[in-house]
């Protein structure tokens, strides 16, 4: 029966397949092209919008210099620069999306207005006509959101022939952007282009249907984006990030405009504000959760200070499946959130039970982060074995279909929370392993003695012995600045933090060994860090792991 189900659905899902690949080939037709420069080409904006966003401008004068760097990874601006960047998907994005701007603007200077001309010139020469990947809905709508906010930057200032195309090009982008809309993207990509459609519609005179029609779907977005508890739905907090950053993004166009800002709205950015408040680690960046990095601590701050509410500092609760502690200087993050629905189960990684931990501004024990570009690490990153978690016969809690979404339904969680002044306890368990393994686990951390004690009990429950031992495996990967060092052949480790605090690290119950892992909390070059892991045989009904993190 389900097959028989299934396979209407395929057979419309190859109808839509079609469809698309019938719309792609007519767009890169001439005559499209020239269907979109038919009618009237606006030749001055309506209302001037600009960007709030503060740039690198150290960035920025290393492009006047010659070198493009983004992520840790850097690109020369020579004559083979736009050819380079085609084929690299980190590159495309980031140059065809046009938000280095910023960092031009923030050099200063003629040298920099002058670049940004210029680039923006040739990208009118070369891609001025529909190209699938460059056109792409989300990028096209961030090309479009920069062009307008720094026009007075680059554009105000130019020649009569340098506004002519400018406007023109920008004119074709909307209304491509405006038969192609929503195109098939869903989370922060169809916000990213539905942004740049209401930019172009409040911007341009006469372009309103196109303000209606990004705004009928951000309105419709917000709800399944922005969970009651101001989380973002993928419960990335990098995407809760730019989630908030695109709803301020509009609220600052609508006042600019003189139009209301909806209640849907407004209402969204004062939950996300808490929320985003509430990821924010000691060292003012975000934890490494569900694919994101840490991200930059003054746009954080700006963003936080744009939004009502959210300057208080957070003390330890429990908020949108996460329990937040702190106790002295030091700091935990536990996760024991359930999958969320399609599409946003795509991004989310299996790490129920999952936590970080750091002391001061030193982060200790982190999960490996995400990839901003690269699918193969970023599904690797959504194992569970990627995270501070335990993992039965290397297997991931959650199976991933070959689309990305969650393939088992999302398993009960329970967690209690108990503390006092000296100390907190949690106390927590899935059932994830049960459908396969026949495993249920038990996590209780218990952190004391000022910060300085943090102690971990994993139990895994069976209702019988197995009949084959299976492998248990806690691990913890550490940050890379962390040094670790082990005492002879012990089960003690020593940890060394970059403020020269040192740690020991013990396990009862498993084999304590230290192996190689990566991290990705910042960039797109993994960078070579370790993993303290214990491994047990679960052979009993019953089998408990113990272990411990306490200062010396």
């Amino acid at each position: 029966m389900l097959l028989a189900a299934s396979k209407p659905l395929e057979f419309m899902g190859h109808v839509r397949e079609l469809r698309q690949q019938a719309g792609r080939a007519a767009c890169q037709t001439p005559f499209y092209n020239w269907l979109l420069s038919t009618g009237e080409t606006p030749d001055q904006l309506s209302v001037r919008l600009s960007d709030p966003w503060a740039g690198d401008a150290d960035l920025g004068r290393l492009m006047v210099h010659g070198v493009m760097r983004s992520r840790g990874v850097s690109l020369p601006m020579d004559r083979n620069f736009w050819a380079t960047s085609e084929q690299q998907g980190h590159w495309q994005d980031h140059i065809h999306g046009f938000s280095w701007l910023r960092d031009l603007r923030a050099a200063g200077g003629d040298a920099s207005r002058k670049l940004a001309r210029s680039m923006v010139a040739k990208w009118i020469d070369v891609y001025d006509r529909f190209d699938a990947g460059i056109w792409r809905a989300d990028v096209m709508g961030g090309r479009i959101t920069m062009w307008l906010s720094f026009f007075d930057f680059f554009c105000g200032s130019a020649d009569e022939e340098f506004q002519k195309n400018y406007f023109a090009s920008l004119n074709r982008q909307a209304r491509h952007l405006s038969r192609d809309f929503p195109a098939g993207l869903s989370g922060i990509p169809l916000l990213k282009a539905a942004r740049g459609l209401i930019y172009a519609g409040l911007s341009f005179p006469g372009r309103d249907a196109w303000i209606l029609q990004g705004f009928e779907c951000v309105l419709k977005e917000i709800p399944k984006q922005v969970t009651k508890d101001g989380f973002h739905a993928s419960m990335s907090p990098e995407n809760l990030l730019d989630c908030a950053k695109i709803c301020l993004d509009l609220r600052y166009a609508l006042n600019r405009a003189g139009l209301p800002v909806p209640k849907i709205l407004q209402e969204a950015i004062e939950r996300m504000g808490p929320a985003l408040r509430f990821m924010c680690y000691p060292d003012r960046k975000l934890g490494l959760h569900h694919g994101g990095q840490e991200g930059d601590a003054s746009e954080i701050d700006l963003v936080l200070s744009q939004i009502r509410g959210s300057k208080r500092p957070m003390k330890g609760q429990s908020l949108g499946g996460f329990e937040r502690v702190m106790l002295g200087r030091s700091f935990l993050m536990m996760d024991h959130g359930a999958a969320p629905l399609a599409p946003f189960d795509t991004e989310w990684h299996s790490a129920p039970l999952s936590f970080e931990f750091m002391y001061g501004r030193d982060r200790i024990f982190t999960h490996c982060g995400g990839h901003p570009a690269h699918d193969d690490w970023q599904q690797i990153l959504r194992h569970t074995a990627a995270h501070n978690a335990l993992v039965i016969d290397g297997r991931p809690v959650h199976d991933i279909r070959e689309d990305h979404s969650v393939a088992r339904g999302p398993s009960p969680i329970s967690c209690v929370r108990t503390e006092n002044r000296d100390a907190c306890l949690l106390d927590a368990s899935h059932d994830g392993y049960r459908a396969v393994q026949g495993i249920v686990h038990r996590r209780r951390l218990f952190l004391t003695d000022g910060g300085h004690d943090l102690r971990g009990e994993d139990t895994l429950s069976l209702d019988v012995a197995p009949e084959t031992p299976k492998t248990a495996t806690l691990r913890f990967h550490l940050h890379p600045k962390v040094q670790v060092s082990q005492v002879g052949d012990s089960q003690d480790v020593v940890l060394t933090l970059p403020s020269g605090s040192s740690w020991r690290f013990y396990g009862v119950g498993a084999m304590l060994e230290i192996e190689a892992s990566a991290f990705l909390g910042y960039g797109i070059k993994p960078l070579k860090t370790r993993q303290l892991v214990l491994k047990a045989a679960v052979s009993e009904a019953e089998t408990q792991i113990k272990w411990a993190l306490q200062r010396v």
